[in-house]
């Protein structure tokens, strides 16, 4: 009676674990070779972590925008108290909040504590301030810059000041963040491309006899390159779990400096780790690359070889 053949998936499944259990008779050559993939998984995640809490931090302070306009100093209170009311009817104001020359160096005097140095002074050098918050569709920086342009034509006006200054820059560091850690993720997958690669092309090289005896029995190309990919796909596999690990340490340590330095800012933010969707996208990334470099390496090297 003739013996059954395994199915497709059978053959599949054990190959797979076939590829695993050769990666574990040779534990110290494959654990530095982890080893380095974990490093060079590591440092994309890291990128990634950074851009992605700064991407968090100027959400968060994404205040609406808002203009300061320092009124003349010979404009009297009655005249200033005129104006607040006349910007307050604007169509694209949302409020106005007018801050007279001695509340403002009342409130200089709480919040820097210069109370003593400023009773030296003989008068008030502060002007009158009238603080303006455009309505939503004003909130953009061009239309706040022609809103800042329509208020410096009021004769009692002085200067103007957009508050959202601060925003761009923190933005423009933003970009910088996100732009390092999409280049430095190119460099380093690719790095990790190179190296599953090359440890194939090896292997290859080191079983080139297995391989030409298998091809002179009739086995064919794919069936000998099918467990180098699963080998490929095993090290990206283990070399993200492994670089997942060190991004969460990494995540740890920084916590409580991070948490130190935003307390300083009257702020509770906490560095943010990698969540379950980027965990998985981090390991299938990993799994792929490894998966690609057996099968352009591998494969290369298997059809060189040939029976004798």
């Amino acid at each position: 009676m003739a013996r059954k053949q395994p199915g497709f998936f059978a053959v599949h499944k054990m190959q797979c674990l076939g590829a695993l259990s050769e990666l574990m008779r040779r534990p110290l050559g494959n654990l530095l070779t982890l080893a380095v993939l974990a490093f060079a998984l590591t440092l994309p995640a890291s990128f990634y972590l950074l851009a992605k809490n700064i991407t968090l931090v100027a959400q968060a302070w994404q205040n609406p925008t808002q203009l300061t306009v320092y009124l003349a100093p010979q404009v009297s209170p009655g005249t200033a108290t005129q104006l607040s009311e006349q910007l307050a009817a604007w169509p694209e104001v949302e409020n106005v909040r007018y801050i007279s020359p001695q509340q403002g160096l009342t409130e200089f005097r709480e919040q820097a504590g210069f109370a003593q140095a400023l009773t030296l002074l003989e008068e008030n050098p502060l002007p009158a301030v009238v603080v303006i918050r455009p309505v939503a569709a004003w909130q953009g920086s061009d239309q706040a810059a022609q809103l800042a342009a329509k208020l410096r034509a009021e004769a009692t006006v002085d200067e103007v000041r957009l508050d959202s200054d601060w925003l761009q820059r923190l933005a423009a560091i933003k970009s910088l963040a996100i732009t390092l850690a999409a280049l430095i993720s190119g460099l380093m997958l690719f790095a990790v491309f190179l190296i599953v690669g090359n440890t194939l092309r090896l292997q290859v090289l080191n079983q080139k006899d297995e391989i030409q005896v298998m091809k002179l029995v009739g086995a064919t190309d794919s069936f000998i390159l099918r467990p180098y990919l699963y080998t490929g796909a095993w090290y990206g596999l283990l070399g993200g779990i492994a670089a997942w690990v060190l991004a969460a340490i990494v995540t740890i340590l920084l916590d409580g400096a991070v948490a130190q330095l935003a307390a300083l800012y009257d702020s509770g933010f906490r560095l943010v780790g990698l969540s379950w969707d980027e965990t998985l996208i981090l390991l299938m990334t990993a799994a792929f690359l490894g998966l690609l470099a057996a099968r352009l390496s591998a494969g290369r090297h298997l059809k060189e070889i040939e029976p004798v």
